[in-house]
């Protein structure tokens, strides 16, 4: 019997950054090391401190060798993260701050200036997204105008993931699903497209080199080797954007299968054999993209916030997040126990937090409660919230089921909610559909190590998880449905027109 293979998948997320070791050939989860992803928050600007991340990684990486029994059988080091932040490196391989967080609205002025200078159905025909400050291209035309001399010092930049992939192999590089999301991508032909480049007088010099999701961009470097007691033979790849690196976990499907994947934000992920680039989608703000397999894309619309509604109710009502999931089991037993008396004491929830999400997306959107009494309670407005983020995600499912030849037949599920029996079950009634709850831990890091290694050919197959099935139940759906008809859809329309969306 031959000595265990080991492979690392690094995940750097809005939230936390995870390093996890697995063993193959079942992918089993041997070692994690997380830590909060180093943020900095002033004047309602939010930047991410990119060098201590790469510390944080080094040493996570240093003991991770040096628990292991023999790190010479680790093979290889795959790395996901979330989209649209870029890190600009100087000639010396030094960071150039600020790194401006995916979601910061600063850059609003130049999103809509991308807009007016090339025009937004010839910018989503060419790129399949709409201009947003949250895109790369945006926070490049911002550093420009703002931090001049920061910007000229640029000698490249990259998405974290290549961030963190230029540090172990000192190659700039991004994979195709992340460059999808910069606003600078031909979708089309699967190149960074000439005429915003030129349009926007950017430098191609700057720009990272494209690579396949999972495949081998070089060994890792001597210096890496030598500090973490790898061996030079490992070989590095970028997994991609961490939404579509997570659903190789799931096995998901063309066409008939959705992924929820939740974290700090939510999205469904549904994947196609072409961009679907009508003016449609367009006017929706759903976003094509180029899928970690390389004949696919996706589409995908994402709600602002999810797990951070989670954070931010704990914060409203005092108390830690490890109170907040109890009180949601106490919710589900009354919610499948008594279900007329929690729809009695219901509320209008609609929670854009941080803005709202397709099918009418709007940075500037806020949080509507209506339906609220001196009688109401904590479990009542934490009903409510959550049975929000589903109606929220309702709207963008009808969306794909109206325009998109599909037969959506069940939403896979992955991140956090797979540990909560209320929001699984409210997804299962409000969408109507079945629900497999997929109850991985780390499914984005597991499943960018699924690509890396079997792209890289170490596996021929690959394990299948275990899962848990939500069904709909055809009473309580009715009366959530009405309940989104009467009450949920008037009032959503009713706040767009008084943010000026409608």
């Amino acid at each position: 019997m031959g000595k265990e293979m080991y492979i690392v998948s690094i995940d750097v997320g809005t939230t936390n950054t995870k390093v996890c070791l697995y063993e193959l050939p079942a992918f089993r989860l041997i070692e994690i090391e997380k830590f909060a992803t180093p943020q900095t928050f002033e004047n309602g600007k939010t930047d991410i401190d990119a060098e201590q991340i790469w510390r944080e990684v080094l040493q996570a990486l240093k003991n991770i060798c040096n628990r292991l029994e023999d790190s010479q059988q680790i093979k290889q080091i795959t790395v996901s993260s979330f989209a649209q932040t870029i890190v600009l490196q100087d000639s010396q391989g030094e960071v150039i701050t600020p790194t401006i967080a995916w979601f910061d609205p600063r850059t609003k002025r130049e999103a809509e200036e991308v807009n007016d200078s090339f025009g937004e159905e010839k910018l989503y025909h060419r790129t399949g997204i709409n201009a947003h400050s949250n895109q790369s291209l945006t926070k490049l035309l911002w550093l420009r105008r703002y931090k001049k001399s920061a910007f000229q010092r640029m000698h490249k930049w990259t998405c974290m993931s290549g961030f963190i992939a230029s540090r172990l192999t000192g190659i700039y590089a991004t994979d195709w699903s992340l460059a999808s999301r910069t606003l600078l991508f031909d979708i089309g032909k699967k190149k960074w497209a000439a005429k915003l480049i030129k349009t926007f007088d950017l430098d191609k010099k700057t720009f990272p080199e494209l690579v396949e999701s999972g495949a081998a961009i070089a060994a890792v470097k001597d210096s890496v080797s030598k500090e973490t007691g790898l061996s030079k033979d490992v070989t590095i790849s970028i997994s991609g954007h961490d939404h579509m690196a997570g659903s190789i976990s799931t096995g998901l499907k063309k066409k008939t299968e959705i992924l929820n994947s939740t974290g700090t934000t939510e999205g469904l992920l549904l994947l196609g054999e072409k961009p679907n680039l009508s003016d449609t989608f367009r006017k929706f703000a759903i976003s094509n993209g180029c899928y970690v397999i390389d004949s696919e894309y996706t589409l995908y619309g994402s709600m602002p916030t999810a797990g951070q509604s989670f954070n931010w109710i704990a914060k409203a009502f005092n108390r830690d997040l490890t109170d907040i999931a109890e009180m949601c089991h106490q919710v589900h037993e009354e919610y499948v126990s008594d279900f007329a008396s929690i729809m009695d004491r219901m509320q209008v929830f609609i929670p854009h937090l941080r803005g709202s999400g397709p099918p009418i997306r709007n940075s500037a959107s806020k949080v509507m409660i209506y339906g609220a009494t001196d009688q109401s309670t904590d479990h009542d407005m934490l009903f409510s919230m959550i049975a929000g983020l589903c109606f929220e995600l309702k709207q963008l499912k009808n969306v794909y089921e109206t325009y998109v030849e599909s037969n959506i037949q069940r939403i896979k599920v992955i991140g956090p909610a797979v540990k909560n029996p209320l929001w699984l079950q409210l997804k299962a009634d409000i969408l109507q559909s079945d629900i497999l709850a997929y109850e991985i831990e780390e499914a984005v890091a597991k499943g960018g190590a699924m690509l890396s290694a079997s792209k890289q050919g170490l596996v021929d197959t690959l394990p299948e998880p275990e899962i848990k099935i939500y069904t709909p139940n055809k009473d309580r759906a009715e009366v959530l449905d009405d309940f989104y008809k009467k009450f949920y859809l008037p009032l959503y329309h009713l706040k767009n027109h008084f943010e000026d969306k409608e």
